[in-house]
């Protein structure tokens, strides 16, 4: 499926780690070695990835050897065998469950589910799962890494299936969107009069995207934040209500949530001409304090929203309405409890607000660099599907060329993933994070990135882009 033939569709999969599949087959269905009736080379693949796995990544015998265990399972026969249900009497997986902070629902599960002698298992070394995740990643950038648990913490609409059960099982193309999910499902189906077999089916949260981006440097630097993003949220809003979307599910979700996802590009634009290196604490200080500006001004924006045309309908009972999701994140200044305060009477439009896409052809369009990535070098071209073009480093002169200097794959991605860190800490969804590395990158300094992106709380991360990809086939649609 295309964009009326000018840009290529494209699909995303996830699959859980625990799932029996992962190492049959799912992660190298985009290598270039193997059978060939086994692949799918058009596909994005990402994996979700719960803390108990990367806990037992990190289980080392006296010698440093990683011994963790991690057995896989079929969900059908999890379902048919442990005999989970929810208040309906539907049958739950392993999938339905994530670990909260103090209560490890999850992992419950899984250790149930492991020491019932009737599930069939297949059982791996953890290392060794992770050995093959990285090395399709040095190969085709992929899969993305999602981590379900800490996005399933962070959602502020966790109230509709209640604590500890699964709302968010996968993110998109480019790992941004985080919303709540469920399947649609049939509730009868007859014969009516005239002959005609009518079926009634029960719509489920069907994810709809409405995104649009801040050109961080041109608002920063014409102090223009506060009113660009109050137009910003009311144009997004209105989109929700002027769209014709042809699936029912995904007109009835977008009307029960209202979900946007306010973003940016520029950041490494927007840092040379703050004169601030990006491998610094300085620019991690200011990932975190102009992202809490924009998270106040997007949320009070939605608030004043509802103030003019009512909260959202799923509203009562989220975290925006209990206050959970401003004690979370620290936000105890006296404007953080004023807005606290009015989001209690008055409610919020939106269900969700923020997410930062990859914004690549985007930024090259607005005159800035991609998203929150680093530039890819001072100078280069690069090719579309029918063209080629240059690209500059932006505003590059002498006063800024000292902060473009290092690119890409020179920088390291710890101060990378630092700076996201601080970012995500303020973003409700998801944000596009690539990790840049060298084609000679040893297997311990990648698996470091990897524990280092879960240990900072980042909820996901894109592609793993090495020197050696000359080219990896991405979403079109999502990069813009």
């Amino acid at each position: 499926m295309d964009q009326l033939g000018q840009r290529q569709g494209a699909v995303a999969v996830y699959l859980d780690v625990f799932h029996k599949d992962i190492m049959n087959g799912f992660l190298d269905l985009k290598t270039n070695n193997g059978d060939e009736r086994r692949k799918a080379h058009d596909i994005f693949t990402g994996v979700s990835i719960p803390d108990l796995f990367m806990k037992k990544i990190e289980e080392v015998d006296e010698t440093g050897r990683s011994i963790g265990e991690w057995h896989t399972f079929c969900p059908h026969q999890v379902k048919q065998i442990m005999g989970w249900k929810d208040e309906q009497g539907n049958p739950l997986g392993l999938e339905d469950f994530y670990d909260e902070k103090d209560k490890k629902f999850f992992t419950e599960k899984y250790e149930e589910a492991v020491r019932n002698p009737l599930l069939p298992r297949k059982t791996y070394r953890a290392m060794d799962i992770m050995i093959r995740i990285m090395v399709a990643q040095l190969e085709t950038g992929t899969p993305y890494m999602f981590y379900r648990d800490e996005v399933n913490r962070q959602n502020p609409n966790k109230h509709v299936r209640g604590l500890g059960r699964t709302s968010i099982y996968s993110s998109n193309l480019c790992t941004e969107i985080m919303q709540n999910m469920s399947p649609t499902t049939i509730q009868q189906e007859y014969i009516d009069e005239n002959g005609n077999i009518v079926i009634v089916r029960k719509p489920g949260d069907f994810v709809v995207c409405n995104l649009s981006s801040i050109h961080l440097p041109n608002a920063v630097r014409a102090n223009v934040l506060e009113r660009l993003i109050r137009i910003q949220m009311r144009m997004l809003d209105n989109v929700i209500d002027i769209n014709q979307l042809t699936v029912g599910q995904a007109r009835k979700t977008n009307e029960n949530y209202r979900a946007v996802g306010l973003g940016t590009f520029g950041w490494h634009h927007l840092l040379a001409l703050k004169n601030i290196l990006w491998e610094s604490d300085e620019a991690v200080r200011y990932a975190d304090e102009l992202y809490e500006e924009i998270a106040y001004y997007t949320i009070r924006a939605s608030m004043l929203l509802a103030k003019e045309k009512g909260a959202y309908p799923k509203f009562e009972g989220s975290e925006w309405h209990t206050g959970e999701y401003f004690q979370r994140k620290g936000y105890t200044s006296e404007k953080w409890t004023s807005l606290q305060a009015e989001i209690r009477q008055a409610g919020v439009r939106n269900g969700w607000m923020l997410a930062v896409a990859p914004n690549s052809s985007t930024a090259k369009i607005g005159g800035s660099t991609d998203g929150i990535d680093p530039i890819y070098a001072l100078e280069y071209a690069e090719e579309k599907k029918n063209f080629k073009f240059k690209v500059t480093a932006p505003d590059l002169n002498h006063h800024t060329y000292f902060f473009y200097q290092k690119v890409r794959h020179q920088l390291n991605q710890s101060w990378s993933i630092k700076q996201n860190a601080a970012r995500q800490r303020h973003i409700d969804q998801g944000v596009s994070f690539n990790l840049y590395v060298k084609h000679d990158i040893k297997a311990k300094e990648l698996l470091e990135l990897h524990l280092e992106a879960w240990r900072n709380k980042l909820k996901s991360t894109y592609y793993v882009r090495s020197t050696s990809q000359t080219e990896i086939e991405e979403c079109e649609a999502c990069q813009s």
